[in-house]
């Protein structure tokens, strides 16, 4: 059964091509279309990738890859912008020197993704931090067996903080048939409770994955989003436009609605219409 108040994350990811004014039309976009939380991404590339002069159309990655960075200076322009939407926002860190700086936002949660899950001491970090904050954690668990998520469970029980663990699948995009979404209700009655909330991030094209998780019940359902499916960047098609980010929070918004009352009587509503088909 889809959950009340859901949590729909537009998730930026490098889609703003490294530029400010982008991201505002996306951030303005995306809470348009029925998102309740904005997610960033902060990535020192250099210490991040190693330069093995891997190519993305013709170009060095790193270079690429680097460019579509926002700068620190834009986090702040971007909080500023947020705080006028009212609509908050929330940052993935791969690094202590991210997560440092991002201390002064404020933020309502912290995000670490699957490629830095296992990287025990990192992940440590940000429960403290998380800790101490009194904040959300916000954690994927894709490419991870549930060896490996009992034991980070485990963690985030031990450090009495609440989280949210995010199924995904990290295919990008992912194949229809791959999503695996039934895994949901394992990971719910394994993991689920007052603290902790299982969630799903989609990496599919369009959103019926998504659709069947919400029906499941997640507490949380994060997307790429775009403004545009024309721009050569990579993991684009896992994105969704305005209108397509839209349609999917209305309908599942419609179907936590249909899914509120049982009732094994008729309508008043339904003899005021009868009594008016005298056409039949």
């Amino acid at each position: 059964m889809v959950t009340n108040n859901i949590k729909f994350v537009a998730e930026l990811t490098i889609n703003h091509l490294g530029m400010v004014s982008i991201a505002k039309q996306m951030i303005k976009s995306a809470k348009e279309a029925g998102a309740t939380l904005i997610k960033l991404k902060l990535k020192n590339v250099e210490k991040y990738y190693e330069d093995d002069s891997k190519k993305w159309r013709n170009f060095n990655f790193n270079d690429y890859r680097g460019s579509l960075e926002l700068s620190k200076e834009d986090f702040f322009e971007l909080d500023k912008y947020c705080k006028s939407l009212d609509i908050e926002w929330f940052c993935t860190v791969h690094d202590k020197e991210g997560l440092d700086f991002l201390k002064q936002f404020n933020l309502p949660l912290y995000k670490v993704a699957s490629m830095d899950a296992d990287k025990s001491e990192f992940v440590d970090y940000v429960i403290e931090l998380c800790k101490k904050e009194g904040k959300p954690l916000v954690i994927s668990v894709g490419g991870k067996d549930i060896e490996f998520t009992d034991e980070l469970v485990g963690r985030i029980n031990d450090a009495k903080i609440k989280a949210f663990l995010l199924h995904t699948v990290s295919i990008y995009p992912t194949p229809t048939g791959k999503n695996n979404i039934n895994f949901i209700p394992v990971l719910k009655d394994k993991y689920e409770s007052e603290n902790v909330r299982i969630g799903y991030s989609g990496h599919e094209v369009g959103y019926s994955a998504t659709l069947l998780a919400a029906m499941n019940g997640v507490a949380m359902i994060e997307r790429h989003f775009t403004l545009s499916k024309d721009w050569a960047i990579h993991h684009l098609a896992a994105a969704l436009t305005p209108s397509e980010y839209q349609a999917m929070t209305s309908l599942i918004t419609n179907i936590k609605l249909e899914n509120i009352n049982v009732s094994s009587s008729y309508d008043e509503e339904e003899l005021r219409f009868l009594k008016g088909m005298d056409y039949q």
